[in-house]
């Protein structure tokens, strides 16, 4: 896995920013550690605490972690199109439109998280049985075009450092 060392050349505005949170380190491991770490955030905080929006409009922690796992669903999908069937046509999602129609605010996040961390070791597990040749495979994303499987580890190793901070911050915010 290629380690990011500048984004100075992505024009994407979403795709530099959420790369910016790797430069410089190993995307597959911080991809790995993600279920153990949000564990520990979310560890002792009760459920109405799960469900606290500190705004109008602004995601709890537990949308969050339903955002996390609709994330981890579509992109394990898209790694299996991508291995399967190279080249193949990856579909964009509307997380909005998800966490809408979804009903994320009144969804079990206990219960969205034990499948996030199951799900996650799962595609931790399939993507450590690649040869190094397997991480330039790559599908077509209807927006931002070629993707490898590296590139996709990258970009969702930099969504959970934004997202793990953004809970990190609830969380300081709640407890005081």
């Amino acid at each position: 896995m290629q380690i990011i060392r500048s984004v100075s050349r992505i024009r994407d505005p979403y795709v530099k920013r959420i790369l910016s949170n790797t430069i410089g380190k190993d995307a597959f491991a911080v991809y790995s550690r993600t279920p153990d770490k949000l564990t520990r955030l979310v560890r002792g905080l009760r459920r109405a605490e799960l469900r606290r929006s500190l705004a109008k409009g602004k995601w709890s922690i537990a949308q969050i972690i339903n955002h996390l796992y609709d994330s981890e669903l579509v992109m394990g999908f898209r790694y299996r199109m991508a291995i399967a069937q190279p080249r193949s046509r990856l579909q964009a999602f509307d997380e909005r439109k998800w966490a809408e129609r979804l009903r994320y605010e009144s969804t079990d996040p206990e219960a969205k998280l034990e499948l996030f961390v199951k799900m996650r070791r799962d595609h931790v597990t399939l993507l450590r049985a690649l040869r190094p040749r397997d991480w330039k495979l790559w599908g077509m994303h209807e927006e931002r075009g070629r993707e490898t499987i590296d590139r996709m580890v990258q970009m969702m190793a930099g969504h959970d450092i934004n997202h793990l901070r953004q809970i990190e911050n609830i969380r300081r915010k709640i407890k005081g």
